[in-house]
C-alpha cells in the first residue's frame, strides 16, 4: 500500500516558519497538499536519479526517501513546494517548457547531466529558497 500525508506535516516537523514559507511559495496550501509515495512504476519511469518530483497539484517522493522521519524530508518538501508554486505562476506549459529548454541548452553546452540539472533556472530558485527559510 502506497502512503501519503499533508506537506504541513514536514513543514512543521523542521520547525519552517510557516508565514516565511506563504511568503515564498505563494498559493501552496501546505495543508492540502499531499506529499506521496510514488509507486514503483513510477520510480523506475521518472524518479530514476531524483528523490521526488513536483507537479502542479502533488509532490511524488521516491520510497526509500519517503520512509525517513518527516523533519528529515523538510528541505525536500520545500524545495518541491517551491516547484509547485511556480508551476502554477507560469503556467504548465512554459514551466514544461522552460524547464526543458534550460537542462537542453546547458547539455548542448557540454555540461553533464548533473550540471545541467543543477542550472536549470527553477532548480536554481528552489534550493535558494529551500536554503533561504532553513537558514532562518
Amino acid at each position: 500500500m502506497r502512503h501519503n500525508f499533508p506537506a504541513i506535516e514536514a513543514l512543521e516537523a523542521g520547525g519552517l516558519d510557516l508565514d516565511a514559507f506563504a511568503r515564498i511559495a505563494p498559493g501552496v496550501d501546505p495543508e492540502r497538499l499531499l506529499i506521496r509515495e510514488a509507486r514503483p512504476w513510477f520510480e523506475r519511469l521518472v524518479l530514476r536519479r531524483v528523490a521526488a518530483i513536483a507537479l502542479p497539484y502533488v509532490v511524488y517522493v521516491h520510497s526509500h526517501t519517503y520512509l525517513r522521519p518527516r523533519e528529515d524530508l523538510t528541505k525536500l518538501v520545500v524545495h518541491e513546494l517551491v516547484h509547485v508554486s511556480q508551476w502554477r505562476e507560469d503556467g504548465y506549459l512554459r514551466f514544461a517548457a522552460r524547464y526543458v529548454g534550460d537542462y537542453l541548452r546547458e547539455r548542448m553546452r557540454g555540461r553533464s547531466h548533473d550540471e545541467a540539472y543543477r542550472s536549470i533556472r527553477y532548480e536554481v530558485d528552489a534550493r535558494a529558497c529551500a536554503d533561504e527559510l532553513l537558514a532562518r
